[in-house]
């Protein structure tokens, strides 16, 4: 059974070129080194740009928790921060 996480971000308007950029580098050292990892993508809101989200599916918790521990995530997660006008919205789903 996969576990679907949804992680939407408001982007900082002066910041969405850089911060797209920055979520797009996660998402390839993700979908490249994390086990577990079904599906890892980018998204942008078809009506206000500045919102994104990255859409996951993973094996099980365990290689969330992986995923969160790994180096390149805790080493662009300070920069991608930088551009966000705040938390983003978590959710995990499982698949029934």
């Amino acid at each position: 059974m996969s576990i679907r996480v949804v992680a939407k971000h408001n982007v900082k308007p002066e910041k969405l070129e850089e911060g797209i950029k920055l979520c797009k580098q996660l998402v390839e050292a993700t979908n490249k080194n994390d086990w577990g990892c079904i599906h890892y993508q980018l998204y942008q809101d078809t009506e206000n740009p500045t919102v994104i989200a990255m859409l996951e599916e993973w094996e099980s918790a365990e290689a969330i928790t992986d995923h969160l521990n790994a180096a390149h995530f805790h080493e662009i997660l300070p920069a991608i921060r930088e551009c966000m006008a705040g938390p983003p919205e978590l959710n995990s789903f499982n698949l029934l």
